[in-house]
């Protein structure tokens, strides 16, 4: 009998419980602690610097459990800053659209204009206002920091701790340089009917991948040596929890795959042998030789996906206890070989497919866990980065 393929375990997981009540989570009431003792504390994905690659560059990041719009913006100083999004005149949404870049922001409503610093420098018809010092009334700053290709914000208006104390040395120093020369490939959005903690957890776990995406890519990880698909390398942290795949090395490339990689970079579904040398020691932390990409949970709603030659995250914004916003950004090296645009696109389009047959499960399990049916859920070791979502949920939800 063939010897079970053996996961590297990492982490203390002393506090993780493989059972799990969600039905008392997917409230009203527990989603208004959500709001309060979670998104309104931790660190939140808000922009990708690749958005914000020049003076007067901006991006507005909308964070809809707390139903606030941000304002993204990198200064004619080179600095990173983030404000609410709200002109201080009446109250106005500053800027309506999404992304661009600019010298100043003028409101719409009243064309009072604020700099790229967030200073404002110009009120209209100023003669009328008594009283009123335009140095009194700038945007209101929202807490930000740069971790390597992401803009994080903190809503709490003194951070319990700074964004390198958050994500911890494993994550914050662990990827230095990964995604330079990247460039963004696509960027979706949709939204779904279910628990945003539900949209985390079908991306924390590899155990369905073989069952799931049997029609779209099935023979893509694992192998002969690993039929059920382990995880090589698996760690959890405070606010993190991360593993690595086994890439099949026997994987058979489709026809359309194998004439569109054949002048480009291995891009998803393949993945060849990889020189993990130049690699920042977070890519492949266990520098499996098989490796096919990683998957690291960024507490609360985050899912960074690393792979040899891209990357993407993707974020689950709640509505409600029941309604969920989900983003997903993907990227690549840049380039200008028309070969290289074919391979990003057919790979984008492979891997939409398969977050596709993902979205499909998120809807019928709220509607399951919301039958009653059962107390709780049930959770394997493969399932340990669900586990340790649900832990760092409650050690949040338990401070005063």
């Amino acid at each position: 009998m063939a010897q079970e393929f053996q996961t590297l375990f990492a982490g203390d997981s002393s506090q993780c419980k493989n059972k799990v009540n969600l039905k008392e989570r997917f409230t009203p009431e527990f989603f208004k602690l959500e709001q309060e003792k979670i998104f309104k504390k931790a660190w939140l994905v808000a922009a990708s610097m690749t958005d914000l690659t020049q003076k007067g560059s901006f991006y507005v990041s909308d964070i809809p459990p707390l139903k606030l719009s941000l304002l993204i913006v990198r200064g004619e100083d080179d600095q990173i800053r983030a404000f609410h999004n709200v002109c201080r005149h009446r109250g106005d949404k500053l800027v309506q659209t999404q992304t661009g870049n600019t010298r100043a922001f003028t409101c719409a409503f009243h064309a009072w204009t604020f700099s790229t610093s967030g200073k404002l420098v110009n009120i209209t018809d100023a003669t009328q206002f008594n009283g009123i010092q335009k140095e009194d009334y700038g945007l209101v700053p929202v807490n930000c920091e740069v971790w390597e290709d992401l803009v994080f914000v903190c809503l709490d208006e003194k951070p319990q701790e700074s964004l390198e104390q958050y994500l911890g040395p494993e994550i914050y120093h662990g990827y230095k340089g990964f995604a330079k020369g990247r460039v963004k490939i696509a960027d979706h959005k949709l939204v779904l009917k279910t628990n945003w903690n539900l949209g985390t957890n079908a991306f924390s776990e590899g155990y369905h991948n073989l069952y799931i995406h049997k029609n779209t890519v099935p023979d893509y990880q694992g192998g002969a040596g690993n039929p059920d698909r382990h995880r090589p390398y698996l760690e959890v942290g405070r606010h993190f929890g991360r593993y690595s795949t086994h890439g099949n090395q026997n994987h058979k490339k489709t026809p359309t795959e194998a004439a569109v990689y054949a002048h480009s970079r291995p891009l998803f579904p393949w993945f060849p042998p990889l020189d993990m040398s130049n690699y920042p020691p977070g890519i492949n932390p266990s520098r499996f030789d098989q490796w096919g990409f990683d998957i690291v949970h960024i507490f609360p709603n985050c899912i960074f996906g690393p792979q040899a030659n891209s990357h993407a995250f993707m974020t689950f914004w709640p509505i409600d206890h029941e309604t969920t916003e989900i983003r997903n950004w993907r990227f690549a090296y840049g380039s200008d070989n028309p070969t290289d645009a074919i391979a990003q696109a057919y790979s984008v389009t492979r891997a939409r497919e398969v977050i596709r047959e993902d979205m499909n499960t998120m809807e019928t399990t709220l509607q399951g866990i919301n039958s009653g049916a059962f107390e709780h859920i049930v959770l394997s070791q493969q399932e340990l980065l669900i586990q340790n979502h649900y832990r760092a949920a409650d050690a949040m939800l338990a401070k005063d």
